[in-house]
């Protein structure tokens, strides 16, 4: 299917009846459509304004660990972007962009987030030493990967224009990059054009109106002023800053808005290469990035929780861009700063009554509006992909179940695969999935009791997976051929039959080894 609007329009007028309803184009809403879309359930994405035109288009555009996460003791956070660094390495191809990050120690100014006790000029560098160490430890990362230690001339002649007063020596880390916005329209392509989706951007919802088990959604096109109205068993809303349309609006999750104000540089007026620098220190005890952005150079961000303009068009204030100047001239020797660009990205972050927002955890959460409806809230860009798949298997979980028991009662050995995905079903919905399964278990048995004959046995060697059901980890039951995320022709390893060791990964599910 043709991703131009007109298509898509036309691709609405022509069936208006979907399986899933995902509000908001951002990467998270986005990386559902395409993950849906690739197992074949009928999806429609919604997006009001234009796709990406939030926070997913005005980011720091780092695909981070979040190393400013250790003194808050957020190890599951860290873990799990960390995790995903690996993944999205496999997937992204060339939206993926390792990154090297210089973390400078300077004499009387520690780091930021340390505690006070660990801020001593002596103890501070072995603080950031042992966090740095733990962050490749969280990350199981190789010898060629991990942090290094560099003297005080190594980072003058890598850093020219670094400032020399009171520096003492510097660590270099790594993470990695990614185009945020094309990463959105990449994945909204494949979506649609791969996968038959409907995408479409300024449609706004009017409401949402649930009729037993569907929910009749009312839409208006805002270019051609008009309405339709579509229907829909299950919708995921990942609105960002935004409340839910309709009558759902007093249902929306509370969250806390936090604003991060950005420069763009002309060139390298700093020096930094290819390579990024994290600023220690800033007056408000937050850290600040310098990185190389296509020819250009970001400086950014701030952690406000006031921001000017709207929440569909934030802006960076002159407060905003003269806090980031101070910055950059407080660690660079240069005389004057000149910036070609600035924007403000606003986050969502769960509402914690009274914490400063820098406090708050960056973790994603999701709210039950209603049994069929989800609301996304918080999150990091590095985890958009594991986000979606963990929503998608939280609203979907009947389908994860019938696909095991269809394995199971067809007499089809278990892979690894299966394996891993009950376990993890097992872990995350324990009494409830426990429940669930054994009844479907004793009904299925009591049905099937007069067939469980020679009919059911199957031979030694390849394993046949009956397509038509769904699994949203590695399983994928079809023999189609699909493209990965960047568009790259990919067989589906584990479609139709699985011969042998195969290494496969299904759209955003995890690479995974499995021996038939």
């Amino acid at each position: 299917m043709n991703f131009s609007r007109h298509d898509q329009i036309h691709s609405l007028e022509e069936n208006n009846k979907f399986e899933l309803l995902v509000i908001g184009g951002g990467v998270v809403g986005s990386a559902i459509l395409e993950l849906a879309a690739s197992q074949g359930i009928n999806s429609l994405l919604i997006e009001k304004n234009d796709f990406s035109s939030g926070a997913s288009s005005r980011s720091t555009k780092l695909l981070h660990g979040g190393i400013r996460y250790l003194p808050q003791m957020q190890f599951g956070l860290i873990r799990e972007s960390l995790k995903e660094q690996k993944i999205l390495e496999q997937v992204l191809g060339q939206l993926y962009k390792p990154l090297k990050l210089l973390a400078p120690v300077f004499k009387d100014d520690g780091f930021s987030d340390l505690p006070k006790i660990l801020q001593s000029n002596f103890i501070a560098p072995i603080a950031f030493k042992i966090g740095l160490t733990l962050y490749d430890f969280l990350g199981q990362r190789k010898n060629d990967q991990r942090h290094t230690l560099i003297s005080k001339e190594d980072t003058f002649r890598l850093f020219p224009k670094l400032k020399k007063n009171k520096l003492t020596k510097s660590f270099i880390f790594q993470d990695a990059q990614t185009e945020d916005a094309k990463l959105v329209l990449t994945l909204l392509r494949n979506a649609v054009e791969i996968n038959n989706a409907t995408a479409l951007n300024y449609v706004k919802i009017t409401d949402i109106i649930r009729t037993g088990d569907i929910y009749k959604v009312s839409l208006i096109d805002e270019i051609n002023k008009k309405e339709y109205t579509v229907e829909s068993k299950k919708i995921i809303a990942a609105t960002g800053v935004h409340n839910l349309p309709g009558m759902y609006e007093s249902k929306s999750s509370k969250i806390k808005l936090s604003g991060g104000a950005h420069l763009i540089l002309k060139g390298d007026p700093l020096g930094i290469g290819k390579n990024g620098v994290l600023l220690p220190q800033t007056e408000d005890n937050r850290v600040m990035f310098v990185l190389p952005w296509t020819g250009n150079t970001i400086v950014g961000t701030t952690d406000t929780e006031e921001f000017s303009g709207s929440l569909d068009r934030p802006y960076a204030n002159s407060e905003d861009k003269a806090y980031l100047i101070r910055h950059i001239k407080k660690y660079f020797n240069i005389e004057e700063v000149k910036y070609i660009s600035s924007w403000t990205g606003l986050r969502a972050l769960i509402d914690s009554s009274g914490t400063n927002s820098k406090n708050i955890s960056r973790g994603h959460f999701y709210k039950n509006i209603d049994e069929n409806f989800i609301q996304i809230s918080g999150g990091k860009l590095t985890g958009f992909r594991i986000i979606a798949k963990e929503n998608l298997e939280q609203l979907f979980l009947q389908l994860v179940l019938d696909a095991l028991l269809h394995s199971v009662f067809h007499a089809l050995p278990l892979t690894h695969s299966h394996t891993k995905l009950f376990l993890n079903l097992l872990l995350n919905h324990s009494i409830d999935l426990l429940l669930h399964f054994f009844l479907l278990l004793l009904e299925v048995q009591i049905n099937r009791r007069a067939q469980v004959r020679d009919d059911l046995r199957v031979a030694p060697g390849p394993v046949e997976v009956v397509p038509g059901s769904v699994v949203f980890h590695e399983l994928v039951l079809d023999t189609s051929t699909v493209q990965c995320p960047l568009g790259r022709p990919r067989p589906r390893d584990l479609a139709g039959v699985v011969r042998g060791p195969v290494k496969g990964k299904n759209g955003f599910g995890d690479p995974e080894e499995v021996v038939a």
